[in-house]
This record gives structure tokens, C-alpha cells and sequence, in this order.
């Protein structure tokens, strides 16, 4: 999970369809991984198989500079925000991969109920 610094809610409509259409472009150039993610306005769910040739930092850096590059090409998005240095990972057995998937597609109803805040103290972090 990568989130904005401060989880400063900064992505709107416009934002969040670029970081999409970022997704879409790194999952095209992916294809060997089954990838799903959810972008709201403070934070993005991303599930991935963490890349042989790559550590788990690396991918996170990877992925904040390659989405950001994609805001910048974009006047009407925001792309002067940064990105909190922290993020959260978790791996997830064979067994799990379609129920973590099924929770991340659920995020923007999930977080109707619950603010991020809410779900940062619930994992402990």
C-alpha cells in the first residue's frame, strides 16, 4: 500500500483516472504478473508478485516514480504531492490470492465505513 505524506487526501477524479490509466500501462508492461490494485484518495492497494530481480523497496520507489512521471504528463492532475516513505507490504499465501484480491477491488466501499486512519490502526501501523 502506498500512500500520499501525511495521508493528505489530494486524489480527485482526475488524479485518481491517471494513476489508473499508470496502472493499466504498468500492468501492460507486466504481463507475466496478475496484478490488482485500487486507488483512492490518499493511498493505493496493490497486489503484485514482488519481481525476482527486485527488492521490495526498489518496487515501491519503481512504483511512486513511475506513477508520478505519468501525473506530470497530465496539467489538469495534481502532481505536487509526495509520497509517504513508509509504505505497507504483506505477502499472501496461494490460498489468499483471490480473497486479498476481492478486498482490494471492495477498498472504495470500505472506506465509506471506515476512514484510513482507521484501517492504518487496524494493522498496526
Amino acid at each position: 500500500m502506498l500512500s500520499t505524506k501525511n495521508q493528505e487526501r489530494i486524489f480527485g477524479q482526475p488524479e485518481i483516472k491517471t494513476i489508473n490509466l499508470a496502472m493499466e500501462e504498468f500492468v501492460a508492461n507486466h504481463k507475466d504478473q496478475a496484478i490488482t490494485y485500487a486507488v483512492l484518495a490518499e493511498h493505493i492497494h496493490i497486489l503484485l508478485k514482488l519481481p525476482e530481480n527486485m527488492s521490495l523497496n526498489g518496487l515501491a520507489s519503481h512504483l511512486q516514480t513511475f506513477i508520478k512521471s505519468k501525473m506530470r504528463l497530465h496539467k489538469e492532475v495534481r502532481h505536487d504531492f509526495e509520497w509517504e516513505k513508509n509504505f505497507h507490504a504483506h505477502s499472501v499465501s496461494l490460498n489468499r490470492i483471490s480473497a486479498e484480491k476481492s478486498m482490494i477491488l471492495r477498498q472504495e466501499m470500505k472506506h465509506r465505513e471506515i476512514t484510513f486512519e482507521e484501517e492504518l490502526k487496524f494493522l498496526g501501523l
